[in-house]
């Protein structure tokens, strides 16, 4: 079961960033990558996203080990939550403000809401009011701060570098449209009939979705052909791998497992996992991307143990102000709190 988990995972991850990153007049390939690239070179613009956990199930025997299991119970506190985040980009000098609002529902509903700021510096994360938690009110509505360079050095990765992810997003994206077949995956429905905010004005609105028919396609195509050069793209730049917290061995003996195992694996995926829906919608207005919203349905089965896993998730995205002046609501903090601070303020008096 383990390396069906294993394999499954990694399958998902691929198919989120392949539908993710499809998003786009031009031919919906030619206009998905052209927006793509127009909408990593912002000045600057606004996000309002929503995200859900639909469905979760991992198998028994994940449930029950430390970590996973302690993951697994987070999550299944979030299912049926609903998570908002309201953001602001400006590319130089580099700044990000989002507010994150997690409302769980429930007998006793709670609501939380947590803005952050990040610079190319630091990360500040303002103390929220957490019910059925009291905080001391020295710290409660403070602002923490986390240097990111001290934090990079702590965790032996590379420092944040929106830069670095955005080229590394956009190489990886080029990968995933190369490979996949345009009137296999993707279509131009009309925005009246595609789900978009009633408000919103689109030039172009394109769908890219992976299902029972292609699913068997798909995993050809992920194994033989996308995923061995996202492996040469990786090995090839270290700022990646140090962004994406990843050691080269680690990579290089991934890529020897897979061309070892590759009948193996292709057999794990399409027999053993099932796509019911990986679909994204996308709208393009000026050449940029002004809309997303997709959902993902999967599930995997382990026929000797009968363990199974289930995954269902959905999203939500608007941009607006692309390349206006961003406005900030904050400030950035002189008042503070650092991760030193902070740790003295919970210790302990000697002797107690």
């Amino acid at each position: 079961m383990k390396k069906v988990q294993k394999i499954a995972v990694l399958l998902l991850a691929v198919i989120l960033v392949v539908i993710a990153g499809c998003s786009a007049g031009k031919p919906p390939k030619e206009a998905l990558q052209a927006a793509m690239t127009k909408t990593s070179e912002a000045d600057s613009y606004a996000i309002k996203m929503s995200f859900g956990l639909d469905e979760l199930e991992v198998p028994q025997d994940v449930a029950t080990q430390g970590d996973a299991a302690a993951t697994a119970a987070i999550v299944g506190m979030i299912k049926d939550a609903s998570i908002t985040v309201n953001a602001v980009y400006q590319k130089d000098p580099m700044r990000i403000d989002m507010d994150m609002e997690v409302v769980i529902p429930g007998d006793m509903q709670m609501k939380l809401t947590v803005p952050m700021i990040v610079t190319k510096e630091a990360l500040y994360i303002k103390v929220p009011q957490i019910p059925m938690l009291p905080l001391p009110e020295t710290i409660t509505g403070k602002f923490i701060k986390v240097d990111l360079k001290e934090l990079a050095e702590q965790q032996g990765v590379a420092e944040l570098d929106v830069a670095t992810q955005q080229k590394l997003g956009k190489e990886l994206g080029e990968v995933f449209l190369k490979h996949f077949d345009e009137k296999t995956y993707f279509s131009e429905p009309k925005a009246a009939d595609a789900g978009l905010p009633a408000d919103l004005k689109v030039d172009q609105v394109i769908a890219i979705e992976i299902n029972e028919s292609n699913y068997p396609q798909t995993v050809d195509t992920i194994v033989n052909q996308v995923l061995p050069e996202v492996l040469d793209i990786l090995l090839a730049n270290e700022d990646s791998l140090k962004t994406l917290q990843l050691e080269k061995a680690d990579i290089e003996g991934f890529k020897t497992d897979l061309e070892k195992n590759k009948d193996e694996i292709l057999n794990t995926l399409k027999n053993d996992v099932k796509i019911n829906t990986a679909k994204v919608t996308a709208g393009i207005t000026d050449g940029y991307i002004s809309y997303q919203a997709g959902k993902l349905d999967v599930a995997a089965l382990d026929k000797e143990s009968g363990q199974s896993m289930k995954l269902g998730i959905h999203f939500d995205v608007v941009y607006s102000d692309i390349n206006k002046a961003p406005k900030f609501e904050n400030e950035i903090p002189a008042d503070a709190i650092s991760l030193d601070e902070l740790t003295k303020m919970f210790q302990l008096p000697t002797g107690l």
